[in-house]
């Protein structure tokens, strides 16, 4: 699985701090909480998930911040939109191909 990672910029655009987490390792309530403040499915263009991720941004924060632990409070006022967004959907994503290589039992063998 790809690792995840999220840059903090300070003012001058520099990159103060890099935090990695592993899709693999988020927890199904995680992914449950993003989803359904997200709503993926009804999601058409980057506008709305724009609309969507600033209308519950404190939310989303906290979720994140299960993700990514290192992360202070104030770091998430560092981070681009332009990187967060996708980042976002690759955990949606990621979590759920995971989900979808867990093998199940063999048909033919009853």
């Amino acid at each position: 699985m790809d690792e995840l990672k999220i840059n903090v910029y300070d003012e001058d655009d520099n990159v103060i701090k890099v935090v990695a987490a592993q899709v693999v390792d988020l927890r199904f309530g995680t992914i449950r909480s993003l989803m359904e403040l997200l709503n993926v499915d009804e999601i058409e263009n980057s506008a709305e998930l724009f609309t969507t991720v600033y209308a519950a941004w404190g939310k989303i924060t906290k979720i994140l911040a299960k993700v990514f632990p290192e992360m202070q409070e104030e770091d998430w006022d560092g981070v681009k939109l332009s990187e967060l967004l996708p980042l976002l959907v690759k955990i949606m994503k990621g979590s759920l191909a995971q989900i979808l290589k867990i093998p199940t039992e063999d048909k033919e063998k009853n």
